[in-house]
This record gives structure tokens, sequence and C-alpha cells, in this order.
């Protein structure tokens, strides 16, 4: 899914819940993949100037989610996932500074890499539920 404007982060987490239940995710696993989308996908907005792309798939054992984009990247992408390193707070204009630290709590696997031109790749993934252990809750 491309991620251009703020509505496209709800509607990208939305539909993440919907696929990852279909998938086989309990209540709880989908609705932690649709936070992980929704920061993801907020990243691409506020660090990108034209946004950047979702994409959801599922094999056997696996829901994998990519984000990527065309914009600067980072000079030391693993900081993504360091969370505020102990600063009070964010500064005027900041966000949190949790969402990537989030995304690594939330999910089995995290990597995140700069793209040969330009920008950043964050491909995570999330064990799906074995068929007799699904429950609705």
């Amino acid at each position: 899914m491309s991620i251009r404007v703020p509505s496209d982060v709800a509607v990208a987490a939305a539909l993440t819940r919907r696929f990852a239940r279909e998938a086989g995710l309990a209540a709880a696993g989908s609705a932690e993949v649709a936070v992980v989308v929704s920061e993801l996908a907020s990243n691409l907005i506020r660090h990108t100037r034209s946004g950047g792309t979702v994409d959801l798939w599922v094999d056997a054992e696996w829901l994998w989610i990519r984000a990527w984009d065309d914009g600067p990247g980072m000079v030391e992408p693993e900081r993504l996932f360091a969370g505020r390193d102990g600063r009070p707070g964010p500064l005027p204009g900041e966000s949190l500074g949790e969402g990537g630290a989030a995304v690594r709590r939330l999910m089995d696997a995290v990597r995140v890499t700069n793209r040969v031109g330009g920008g950043l790749e964050v491909v995570a993934r999330k064990r799906l539920t074995p068929p007799g252990e699904r429950r609705l809750f």
C-alpha cells in the first residue's frame, strides 16, 4: 500500500489488523501488527517528502511486513530501534521517539537497512499462531 498522506496511516493499520486476523493471528497479535504498521507508516510520512510503501504477506509460518521509502536513509539505521536513549522527552516538534523501539518489541524479528540508491527499508516478521492454538481472545 502506498503511504502518501496521514489518512493512509489509519487505513493501512485497519487493513493490517484484518489481514492479520484472517492470516490466523489472535486478536492481541493482530493488534500488535497493526500498531507496527501504523508506526512504520507514520515514519514514512514524517521523515520523507514523498512517503513510501508498506507491504504485507504471509508464508507457512510468518506474517511479514516490509516498509520502504526513497528518503534520505539514516547514517546508523539500527538507531531506529533505540528509542529516546535516556533523553527526558521530545524537543519541540519531535515525537516521543519510541515508535522504532515498539516495532522491535512487538515483532519476532526486525531488520532495517539503507537501500541502494537512497531510502530506508524495514522488514519485520511475526510468527503465525498454529491452527490448533488459535483463539478468539
